[in-house]
């Protein structure tokens, strides 16, 4: 469930086309390459891990997994990846003892990549890490990780601020609900992170035991103070009969598109709607939260990630499994600009990418959690939960949807996937 702030990765076009190669030649190629994180699945006695996986289907390698490193000793995955600015390798993690990490990734005397390891981070007791952004805070950049059960408790959340050269916590900004102020902003349970300007705004999902309790709010921080300053409730239908949970946000900005007008884009996964929250820059504002897609009216639920290339928006919906896309240059509105992309349950994560003949693909990677199901007789199922997981990233061509192949990675691994990015950040421009 997430940014890299003002498009910092590679749209997936840079990429050199590789007509007429050999299948031996194919190898070489590394931008249909992805990074994946694994889940091991304890009925199937597999382990957590860290892998590069090829995902052309035109390579004689499609599905293979090139390197990996497992994670024998952490109860709970590493959860989603993100390269920094200067190309380091992080990963926010669901365990206790390793909520951030940096990842080890280089290439051997051969040039290939491998995974070297990863080392756990001090987090200074935040827990439970989800989304990673790199901003800037009266003129020093620093990397901003949100923890949705902070330093614990019911209404725990905290967004953490660390030094993007040592990888120390410089501040932890955390307000929580049940000691501030009535009426006074709070973080709770945050997940989705974006920013425009000095406003930063987070969203307040779900606590991480899953029970506890639901957010139903964003929260926006003034990156000059580096303090909470204003809630904004998104909360309208509920299909499910819980609180929105707001999950994946996107600031859509100028910086993406010249024609976008700045406003804030979150997705509520319980709501199973789109928002829109317009911001007036001059004033440092934000008007009236509307719903702009309703997911009961439009038949689709859990609707969870924002991605984008150059001239498109891609929103991923978990139930009954689909990406909808739409105009860049309309947002705020969504505006379609082709055909859904119909994957499978839960789908989530994605990566845009060439094949060896240069057909322009995107994978989409399907499942929510990889928890498993009672059926299996899986202690790690959850009701509802259980259904948005697959196990898979299908390949579509990117113009039409068109499914071409796919990598069930419990049938051939025994595992889970929980998260794609495009190795070395290549592969797509994303946004939480």
């Amino acid at each position: 469930m997430k940014f890299k702030l003002l498009a910092q990765s590679v749209l997936f076009g840079a990429g050199l086309l590789m007509v007429g190669l050999t299948p031996a030649q194919s190898q070489t190629r590394e931008e249909s390459q992805g990074m994946v994180l694994l889940r091991g699945l304890p009925t199937l006695d597999t382990n957590h891990s860290i892998a590069i996986v090829e995902l052309d289907p035109e390579s004689d390698q499609f599905g293979e997994l090139l390197s990996e490193v497992e994670q024998p000793d952490i109860q709970h995955p590493l959860h989603h990846l993100y390269y920094s600015p200067n190309g380091r390798l992080y990963s926010t993690g669901l365990d206790p003892s390793c909520s951030l990490a940096e990842i080890g990734l280089s290439r051997d005397s051969s040039g290939t990549p491998v995974i070297e390891g990863f080392t756990c981070l001090d987090t200074e007791g935040q827990i439970v890490g989800e989304d990673i952004m790199w901003a800037t805070s009266n003129g020093q950049e620093y990397m901003f990780v949100t923890f949705m059960g902070g330093t614990g408790g019911d209404d725990g959340g905290s967004v953490g601020v660390f030094d993007t050269q040592t990888n120390e916590v410089v501040k932890i900004i955390e307000a929580r609900k049940s000691q501030v102020g009535e009426g006074e902003p709070y973080i709770m349970y945050p997940h989705g992170i974006s920013a425009f300007d000095d406003r930063m705004v987070v969203t307040s999902t779900i606590h991480p035991d899953m029970t506890t309790g639901v957010g139903n709010v964003l929260t926006i921080i003034d990156l000059n103070t580096l303090e909470p300053i204003q809630n904004i409730l998104v909360e309208n239908e509920k299909p499910l009969d819980f609180p929105s949970s707001p999950v994946e946000v996107l600031f859509a900005r100028p910086d993406m598109h010249a024609d976008i007008e700045p406003a804030i884009l979150a997705n509520t996964m319980f709501g199973f709607e789109t928002w829109k929250i317009p911001y007036d820059a001059g004033s440092k504002t934000f008007g009236e939260a509307e719903v702009i897609y309703s997911g009961v009216a439009n038949e689709t639920a859990v609707p969870l990630e924002f991605y984008g290339t150059e001239d498109e928006l891609f929103i991923s919906h978990g139930l009954p499994g689909v990406v909808k896309r739409y105009e860049l240059a309309a947002l705020p509105e969504l505006v379609s600009s082709g055909p859904d992309i119909v994957a499978d349950p839960g789908a989530h994560h994605m990566i845009f990418f060439t094949s060896v003949s240069g057909r322009d693909l995107i994978a989409v990677q399907n499942n929510l959690l990889n928890l498993g199901n009672a059926a299996d007789d899986d202690p790690t199922d959850v009701d509802f939960i259980a259904d948005l997981n697959a196990h898979t990233i299908t390949i579509h061509d990117l113009e039409t949807g068109e499914r071409i192949a796919e990598v069930n990675f419990k049938e051939r691994y025994n595992k889970g996937v929980d998260n794609v990015e495009g190795l070395f950040g290549s592969g797509f421009v994303h946004h939480h």
